[in-house]
Order: structure tokens, then sequence, then C-alpha cells
């Protein structure tokens, strides 16, 4: 399996292009601010054809290069449809203080949607050559997911794409508009902690980790109660 993966934009989100092989299909999780250009580049190294986007959440973070990307390449975008409105009103998830920034990365210009937007549901999407499994984690906005594949390398059980859901030692806000923490709560308590030690987590923001280590060490799912209501809680997560 090819993962590549680099950060992108102002909030250094990561970006995945995922392929069974070089010289095949691929997909494409994520693409933020500035992914375009590294998309490109990684894919014509590897000879890959992008034969999906997919978004694990809506936030303008994770897609704001899905539209381009997508009619660049013909690839369909796969998002939840609960998020679906966030394609083309992105201050709904992140406050309207964000509108400058906003301005200054889309030149002004309107947010489109892909030409073609699929509903990313169910538990399993099998798309460009991959098989993926999928968690609704809804709670840092309504439309989050969990997807996650098997992975050739034998000392993990697989690879977890967390988006904002989980990161190495925090989770996702739950401070912004659209955000649950109840939600969120249930989230870690009944999907996360019910997932398998060995699963390499590759996050929206930050570093690689595991289940067995975020089990162990991250205090929101040590305790994810502590998320509902606590100020604190926003503070610290993204």
């Amino acid at each position: 399996m090819l993962i590549a993966s680099f950060a992108v934009g102002p909030w250094q989100s990561n970006c995945y292009v995922v392929a069974p092989e070089p010289g095949g299909p691929c997909l494409v999780l994520d693409p933020g601010p500035g992914a375009l250009d590294l998309v490109r580049r990684v894919v014509s190294e590897q000879q890959l054809t992008v034969a999906g986007v997919v978004a694990t959440h809506g936030h303008l973070d994770h897609v704001l290069d899905a539209a381009a990307l997508c009619r660049e390449t013909g690839a369909p975008c796969w998002i939840h449809p609960a998020d679906r409105h966030l394609l083309t009103d992105p201050l709904a998830g992140i406050g309207a203080a964000a509108a400058p920034l906003l301005q200054s990365l889309t030149g002004g210009e309107p947010m489109v949607e892909p030409p073609e937007v699929v509903d990313l549901t169910g538990d399993r999407l099998e798309l460009g050559g991959l098989e993926l499994w999928l968690r609704e984690a809804p709670g840092h906005t309504a439309g989050c997911v969990l997807l996650g594949a098997d992975h050739p390398d034998e000392s993990v059980s697989g690879v977890l794409f967390s988006g904002d859901v989980l990161f190495a030692g925090s989770v996702g806000r739950v401070d912004l508009p659209g955000s649950d923490p109840a939600a969120m709560q249930r989230t870690l308590g009944e999907v996360v902690l019910g997932l398998d030690d060995g699963l390499a987590v590759l996050p929206g923001h930050g570093e690689q980790t595991s289940i067995a280590r975020e089990r162990a060490g991250n205090p929101f799912l040590r305790r994810p109660d502590s998320l509902a209501g606590s100020a604190t809680a926003a503070e610290v997560v993204r």
C-alpha cells in the first residue's frame, strides 16, 4: 500500500494520497488549502490516477481544494450528507470571525461544490482499488467519519484515517458552530474506544499515533465525559 501525506494551509491539515500500489488508481483524503499542487506532484511521481476525493468532514481546512481537484481529475467527492452544506458555506462550520481568513484563501471567490458529490454513508467504501471501512463519528462536526483499511505491515492491524476526531494526545474541538460535545463524548466512548489497539492512526493534524497509545495516554479517551460542558477541552484541542 502507498500512503503519501503532507500538511497544508494555515492550520497544517494533513492530506493523504492512498493507493494499493504505484501506477494505478488512488484516493485523496482531505485536500485542504494548498493541497492541489502537492497532490499533482505525488500523482505524477507515482503514476497514479485519482479515482475519488474523500472528506473525513466538511471543515474548510480539509476540503478547500476538493472542488478544483475533482474538476481537474473528473473524480467524485465523497462526504457525509450532514456536512455537505459546508462545501459551499464554510463559515457555518468555523464561525463568521474567520471571514477575513476565508477571503484570503479563496481570493474572495465563493466556494462551490465539486461537479459530482456522493454521500459517504454505510459501513464500507470500495473505491480506487481500496476497501475501506467506515464509522460515523459525530461531535467535531455532525458529519465526521472514521475511515479504516487493512495494511500489509504485520506490525499493525490496519490504518485509521481519523480526521479531526482523534489526534495524538487530543481530540477535535467541540466549541465550533455545529459541534456537539455530547455527541463527541458518545463517539469517543462508544466508537473510538471500541477500535482495535493495533490500528495505526493517521490524523487530520499532527503526528501519527495508534489506538493503543491513545487509549493509554489520551486524557479525553480516559475520560470522555470531560468534554461535556468543558471550556478547558475547547481550549486545548484543534
